[in-house]
């Protein structure tokens, strides 16, 4: 497989995983919405979160091996400030994947560690559930908001071409 692929490959299943984990996981959350979904609790669906967030961990863990970190992570040519916000976004995305991960772990595990540690666990896999829907939505309006001025530069760059 080509390395170029690393990237664009990464990201989807980021986002595959990301979506089921979602999915799954507003469905444990909200039982008025699982009702009407399942008709009540679901081992598969429970089962269904927990093995999905083992994917979550260990799919993007196992592209990095096989591209390479350089692959994955390189610096762009250019430093811009498009750039720059990319790497941010990466890093807070690594980070949340972390903490989503170990608190997930811990939740799976509630029954062997102190309660005190399962109920933080819980309010923080809660909390960064909040904050990734928000950085998801941030996203897709910034790379909503850069195809457009890319098409806006392109045509604006056509139209003087033609003037001349």
């Amino acid at each position: 497989m080509s390395p170029a692929l690393a990237r664009p490959l990464l990201h989807t299943v980021h986002l595959v995983t990301f979506l089921v984990l979602l999915g799954t996981g507003l469905l444990l959350f909200i039982p008025g919405l699982r009702a009407a979904v399942t008709g009540g609790y679901s081992q598969l669906l429970r089962d269904s979160h927990r093995w999905g967030g083992v994917a979550f961990a260990a799919l993007p863990l196992l592209l990095i091996a096989r591209f390479g970190v350089h692959s994955i992570f390189a610096a762009p040519a250019q430093r811009t400030v498009r750039s720059l916000w990319q790497g941010a976004h990466v890093g807070v995305t690594v980070l949340m994947g972390a903490v989503f991960t170990v608190t997930g772990f811990v939740i799976w595990a509630q029954r062997r560690v102190p309660e005190s540690i399962a109920d933080m666990s819980r309010t923080a896999h809660d909390w960064l559930t909040y904050a990734a829907v928000a950085l998801v939505a941030l996203h897709l309006l910034e790379v909503g908001a850069a195809t457009v001025a890319a098409r806006l530069k392109a045509a604006s760059q056509a139209g003087q071409e033609s003037h001349m």
